[in-house]
């Protein structure tokens, strides 16, 4: 009798794990999407607001949606929607963080563009700003429902052997 040994990979999780990380993707993409029409400065919106907004406190204004901040922001959604092919979930993790980067980059613009008080940029800071906050939240959540890939050792026996013998499948 030959054994060869191959190894397999298992899914674990149910299927509650998969309907949990599909609704919680689909919940921070509609949070990404959304909060990038809506204000995020008391005078700009996200596809109003240039992308520089990340790296300097310029809060200037933007026509071309590709280069503003809502922009990104959808293009993270985007990666988000791309994450629910995978079952492992970890394209929809990368999503969820890079949207926190993008907060926590504008949250530090925020804070130098509106005088170096944290009060004022928490209040500045209008609800597209906070709903890409959430949305990140909600996708790095969602991320971790994703089955996981397990290795396991598997024998499995030589079908020839099993001819040899006289034993038909």
């Amino acid at each position: 009798m030959v054994h060869e040994t191959y190894e397999a990979e298992v899914a674990t999780g149910g299927a509650g794990r998969q309907v949990g990380r599909l609704l919680a993707t689909l919940v921070g993409v509609a949070l990404l999407v959304v909060g990038a029409f809506l204000n995020w400065t008391p005078d700009r919106t996200g596809d109003e607001l240039t992308v520089k907004a990340l790296v300097q406190p310029n809060f200037g204004g933007e026509s071309d949606i590709v280069r503003t901040v809502g922009g990104l922001t959808i293009l993270i959604a985007l990666v988000a929607l791309a994450g629910l092919v995978d079952r492992t979930g970890w394209l929809t993790r990368l999503a969820g963080a890079a949207a926190l980067v993008v907060f926590v980059m504008f949250a530090i613009q925020a804070y130098r563009f509106f005088g170096h008080d944290f009060n004022s940029a928490v209040h500045d800071v209008r609800v597209g700003g906070w709903l890409l906050l959430v949305g990140g939240v909600v996708l790095l959540v969602g991320g971790f429902l994703g089955a996981r890939v397990v290795r396991v050792p598997a024998e499995v026996e030589d079908p020839g052997h099993l001819v040899r013998e006289g034993i038909r499948q």
